[in-house]
């Protein structure tokens, strides 16, 4: 496992416990990002926005990561 992969570890467990937390999937989808992980990182913001549709923030998240 590479130090990327340590980095995004305790969200796939955090998101295996509670799938329906979305501040979970966000702060995913926010590293991933980083790490430059693109399609991955829009799983994530897909999994907020349909959690909670009407989520600006991980909308605008998405937006900004499409564009890339």
């Amino acid at each position: 496992m590479n130090k990327s992969d340590e980095t995004i570890k305790p969200y796939y467990k955090a998101t295996g416990i509670n799938p329906q937390d979305s501040k979970v999937w966000n702060n995913k989808g926010l590293d991933l990002s980083k790490l430059g992980k693109y399609d991955e990182a829009i799983k994530a913001y897909d999994k907020v926005i349909g959690i909670d549709p009407h989520n600006s923030k991980v909308l605008n998240n998405k937006v900004i990561y499409l564009i890339q």
